[in-house]
């Protein structure tokens, strides 16, 4: 039987906080990142903004598990480190983010929304706030463990202390509603003995080392492309937020990490906050919801008569430039390399029809590259870059109707590994676009 109650949610919340790297607490974990490097993060002090965890957790699709580190002392249990969520509903969520922001505690106005249910299914469970017996803590080497063994050793993570008579403060964490999703995959491996410089570091351990920098370990957290996760909301600020957060959506489905309808909806704080009184009221959340859906059908919807022209006259266009060898310089032998035009953005109707045309190739941080038959017609990296930039260019302008610019790569990544150039290598040369960037430190992403 299920009640229409104001404080029952079918709802999990997963709230993000601004993270400082220069504590005890952050740098105890091997699984947190310490360069985020080379992977579009641009970290420059020690304070990462929510924000910037957002929308790394959504870029890497993976939420790293944890084990709660507070004052040096892990508040999670046992030998799985766990992701943490709330059931509170969101009109209390709010409130709740206002008044502790207010005393200065942890916590912001970010978060994602997952549905309980596929939580559940996928081994998320409500924590249990202390037992009738009375138990010790044990620690190992930093792990915390109870004694007698009340609990099997893989629901252990699901025990938060909890005692009303202690004195003079008692032990209460039953305010926050706690889920957690247990990290059954957990490995542990001294990785940042690599960021000290350690001699006995293997290959094995400086590979982990880079993915956790540059990509992802999956054995560190919940990965959301893993698991048949869908309509995941996402709570921020503002629409300049909600607008870069859309086009790295766009670009996960693009690159076919995900699908369509993983993410399914944005709420903006500020205009939540604005109405607290009516979040209470179902039928007023479920119409924000509903205005803040994530609309992605729209990118997908093609004209087929705009496309099959812009087909046909790029066809065209690569009949007249097949067999060009009109350059201006001859090959110094320096640096071979590739040049593509470039587009702006991933939003536009031209950019989903190019993508629809499969003509489109996208770099790792989101570059969506005019991909032609024609281009890097010699071996000199600066006569591909001048074809692209004064002659394909500006026709593919006047058929697109849009502005393009340019990217281009050079061969000494794969020169020096002897393979094949990638678009991924370095060094590469293109106008600057913030977009692809997630900045760590901007005031409004507070």
């Amino acid at each position: 039987m299920k009640l229409d109650r104001i404080d029952l949610s079918d709802n999990l919340i997963h709230f993000v906080s601004e993270l400082d790297m220069s504590t005890e607490d952050y740098n105890k974990s091997e699984m947190h990142p310490k360069e985020y490097a080379m992977n579009g993060d641009i970290v420059e002090q020690d304070s990462l903004s929510p924000f910037f965890i957002l929308r790394r957790i959504i870029r890497n699709l993976q939420l790293i598990s944890t084990w709660s580190y507070r004052k040096g002392h892990r508040t999670i249990y046992g030998e799985f480190p766990a992701v943490c969520f709330t059931e509170m509903p969101i009109s209390e969520f709010v409130k709740t983010s206002i008044d502790r922001q207010s005393k200065g505690q942890k916590i912001s106005n970010y978060g994602l929304i997952f549905d309980k249910k596929q939580m559940f299914k996928i081994g998320a469970r409500p924590v249990i706030y202390g037992i009738s017996r009375p138990v010790s803590v044990i620690d190992k080497n930093g792990a915390k463990f109870l004694t007698p063994e009340v609990f099997d050793k893989k629901e252990l993570y699901r025990y938060v202390a909890f005692k009303l008579d202690r004195l003079p403060y008692p032990i209460d964490w039953t305010h926050e509603r706690e889920w957690r999703w247990p990290n059954y995959d957990y490995k542990y491996y001294p990785i940042d003995l690599v960021l000290w410089g350690e001699k006995e570091c293997d290959e094995e351990l400086k590979d982990l080392y880079r993915q956790r920098e540059e990509e992802r370990i999956d054995f560190h957290g919940l990965n959301i492309n893993k698991h048949s996760l869908s309509n995941i909301g996402i709570i921020l600020r503002t629409e300049e937020q909600a607008r870069l957060i859309i086009r790295d959506i766009l670009w996960l489905v693009d690159m076919k990490k995900i699908s369509k309808y993983t993410f399914g909806y944005v709420l903006f704080f500020n205009k939540l906050e604005q109405n607290i009184e009516k979040l209470t009221n179902r039928e007023f959340v479920n119409n924000e919801i509903k205005q803040g859906l994530i609309k992605l059908e729209s990118f997908f919807t093609i004209d087929l008569n705009l496309k099959n022209e812009i087909a046909e006259k790029i066809n065209l266009l690569c009949e007249k430039y097949k067999s060009y060898n009109n350059f201006e310089v001859a090959h110094h032998g320096w640096m071979s390399g590739l040049s593509f035009p470039c587009l702006k953005n991933n939003q536009d109707k031209i950019t989903r029809i190019l993508v629809d045309l499969d003509l489109i190739k996208i770099t790792r941080l989101g570059r969506y590259l005019i991909d032609l038959p024609i281009l890097h017609p010699s071996d000199c990296l600066e006569n591909n870059e001048s074809f692209v930039k004064k002659i394909i260019n500006p026709e593919l302008e006047k058929i697109l109707g849009i502005e393009l610019t340019f990217y281009t790569v050079g061969d000494l990544m794969a020169r020096h590994d002897k393979r094949k150039i990638e678009i991924d290598d370095v060094p590469f040369y293109t106008e600057e676009n913030d977009d692809e960037w997630n900045f760590a430190y901007r005031e409004e992403d507070y």
